[in-house]
């Protein structure tokens, strides 16, 4: 049962990590008090963090 966890939890993470940056990408490119900022650096670097 621990072998199966362990085969299964990369594929866990890579799916969160998505799920994460896209959620904040959306949130973030609409938001009127930050004046829709571009997000090509900001989820560049979450995206580099999330490997």
């Amino acid at each position: 049962m621990f072998n199966l966890f362990l085969a299964v939890s990369p594929e866990i993470f890579l799916i969160n990590a998505t799920f994460i940056l896209l959620i904040h990408g959306v949130f973030f490119s609409t938001s009127k008090k930050d004046d829709y900022p571009p997000l090509v650096s900001n989820v560049g670097w979450l995206g580099l963090l999330s490997v």
